[in-house]
């Protein structure tokens, strides 16, 4: 008979080992900076929402309205400026945007957390470098941070985002379906495809309900109008193109890792996200110039659909792994098209 020796804090609990760390924060903290960098997500998702709700009020208020009556002939130019200022003067931060901007952070660290549960054990397979391969961070940690973040949006929701409660019942749905596979696990892991097909609604339905917390905030509820869906292709397409686009490999770069260019075939899935990208910088155009933001917002779009067309088609022409940048170049356009859009907002409507 062999004796083996283990740790202490091995032998009678087999999901730690000698490296686990012993209390949950920290655990929880390495799991933030390797997975979920919250230094990095509250300031994006923070300056995102505001972006979109500013937008959104703007263009909901009889000042812009009133904007684009004198843009129409009936006043002078300086009257429609004047106009435009007042509108972003109209803008409001109420309840209702307090629940918006504290749920569309803890949906992304939900969506984040149930993305490591659904595939646990596969992912500690497929990448043993991570934390939770290694034992630093634990199944139920994660859990632990799901359930958290589940119940907040309940919590906030419940006291401060009752106007917006039907849509926030419908994404919470939506997002409990896709984690539960529509509970049809074992199907929806044969078919690969029909699960792109059914999971990529997820961030539409997200901020679908997101923009309804801009429409409740102020005075009046407003309805979905057409211009609101613009902005619900503006603020998801992106994300559609990124999560497309950090699955596509070269031939020679493929792995039992299922990617989008393994199921679809690699011109499809690298077509796919820089249409969706370029259709985006369409629909910032149109936005544009309904906000009547200067030159400068075209010549910085017509500069982000260059960047995609170039790198995008290289990848076609050339499938490397050298030219193959299509994360790196989606995260760079949806950056920067947020940021033009967020900064002439600022500017132009007086809001700084």
């Amino acid at each position: 008979m062999v004796f083996r020796f283990l740790p202490k804090n091995m032998s009678n609990n087999p999901l730690r080992n000698e490296n686990t760390p012993k209390y949950f924060f920290q655990r929880a903290w390495i799991y933030s900076k390797e997975m979920f960098p919250i230094f990095i997500y509250i300031p994006y998702v923070v300056a995102l929402y505001f972006c979109v709700n500013i937008v959104i009020q703007i263009l909901n208020s009889p000042a812009f309205i009133a904007a684009k009556t004198a843009c129409w002939g009936e006043g002078t130019t300086q009257q429609m400026l004047d106009a435009l200022h007042a509108a972003g003067a109209q803008v409001v931060f109420d309840s209702t945007s307090f629940a918006g901007v504290v749920s569309a952070f803890f949906v992304m660290l939900m969506m984040r957390t149930f993305d490591d549960l659904k595939d646990f054990e596969l992912d500690a397979h497929l990448f043993p470098h991570r934390a939770t391969a290694q034992k630093l961070v634990l199944k139920r940690d994660i859990q632990a941070i799901s359930l958290t973040s589940f119940l907040t949006l309940i919590v906030v929701n419940l006291i401060w985002g009752q106007p917006t409660l039907p849509v926030f019942a419908i994404m919470m749905t939506y997002t409990v379906l896709t984690f539960k596979w529509f509970f049809a696990e074992k199907f929806h892991r044969e078919h690969i495809f029909f699960t792109m097909l059914d999971h990529q609604p997820l961030p539409y339905v997200i901020n679908f309900f997101l923009i309804h917390t801009a429409l409740a905030s102020g005075a009046e509820y407003e309805s979905f109008q057409s211009i609101h869906f613009i902005l619900l292709l503006i603020v998801s397409m992106p994300i559609t193109a990124w999560e497309i686009s950090r699955k596509i490999r070269s031939a020679d770069m493929e792995t039992e890792y299922e990617t989008f260019s393994m199921v679809i075939g690699r011109k499809p899935a690298t077509i796919i996200p820089m249409l969706f990208l370029l259709t985006v910088c369409g629909l910032h155009l149109h936005v544009g110039t309904l906000m009547a933001f200067g030159p400068l917002f075209q010549y910085i779009v017509y500069g982000i659909a260059a960047v995609v067309l170039f790198f995008y088609l290289r990848f076609l022409i050339k499938p490397s792994k050298e030219n193959n940048v299509l994360t790196n170049v989606s995260l760079f356009a949806t950056t920067t098209s947020f940021l033009n859009l967020l900064f002439n907002t600022l500017i132009v409507y007086n809001i700084i």
